[in-house]
């Protein structure tokens, strides 16, 4: 009997082995909860030059501000990794979205970095994210000072720095730039094969995650602990030669000015990892 889809579970290349067991909770017929994540979130928000950003922004989406929030995650003893761990690096401008059904606010995410395939795959082919893969080292800590690299082909395109020792620059402002989303907004692209239309190009949102009064894991959450201080982040410009997949994105980041740092932040919390929630936008 040949290969058939089943009615119901969730898919991933190769299909051929049927659907993912860990997704679905076949006995309830709902997503999969598993346990949330110990994550460590460095963050720096900044000002930039609005044309330059507003030219990445599809036409379904609105700019709000030139505002650029660079997010390093390390999630560690991730449920539905088995345990494992990972870390990603997320660019973001602050949007809109004002369509016939949806009307939303969210961090529209420019690139979304991970240094392993597995989440890259189920991300891009799912949920729309932008993912793409780059080296992310687990962050170095020296005396409060907490530093990430991001390397593609061994060339360093870009550094965080957060200092837990220097007072935030604007406090207010970094706090209502970071609590303003309602979620996050991607632009699901999947290009055509043999032709020039894309198999799939429109709009995605994962809202914010809300703890419901039921989840299972209530026990396993961590104390969230947040430090607003002051950071950097540097981009760095690299030819083709050395950066051949991602150089014009790397090329671009680093064109974009860092006029002024808004505030850094440095977070500890429990990520449910819970992405059954994203839509489609309309």
């Amino acid at each position: 009997m040949p290969f058939k889809f089943e009615e119901v579970g969730v898919y991933s290349n190769p299909v051929f082995f049927g659907p993912k067991p860990w997704e679905i909770d076949y006995e309830h017929m709902c997503y999969r909860l598993h346990q949330p994540a110990e994550t460590t979130v460095m963050t720096v928000a900044y000002e930039s030059d609005y044309d330059k950003l507003e030219a990445l922004v599809p036409e379904c989406f609105k700019l709000v501000e030139p505002v650029v929030t660079v997010m390093a995650c390390q999630f560690e003893r991730i449920g539905w990794l088995a345990g494992n761990s990972y870390n990603i690096y997320q660019v973001s401008i602050p949007c809109t979205f004002d369509g016939e059904r949806d009307h939303v606010t969210g961090d529209f995410l420019l690139c979304l970095f991970e240094n392993h395939c597995d989440p890259i795959v189920g991300g891009r082919e799912g949920l729309g994210y932008t993912k793409i893969f780059c080296n992310i080292p687990n962050f170095k800590m020296l005396n409060g000072v907490w530093t990430v690299p991001t390397s593609s082909w061994d060339f360093t395109f870009s550094k965080l720095t957060v200092d837990t020792n220097k007072a935030c620059p604007d406090e207010a402002r970094l706090l209502e730039v970071l609590n303003r989303s309602q979620g996050k907004m991607n632009f699901k692209f999947i290009p055509g094969t043999g032709k020039a239309e894309p198999d799939a190009a429109y709009p995605v949102f994962n809202p914010k995650w809300k703890m419901p009064d039921n989840y299972p894991f209530k026990d396993q959450m961590i104390e969230t602990k947040v430090i607003n201080c002051d950071g950097n982040v540097e981009w760095f410009s690299p030819t083709w030669e050395e950066m051949p997949t991602y150089s014009h994105l790397a090329q671009y980041m680093a064109a974009c000015p860092v006029k002024k740092i808004i505030g850094a932040q440095l977070k500890y919390y429990s990520d449910p990892c819970d992405f059954s929630h994203s839509i489609q936008l309309k």
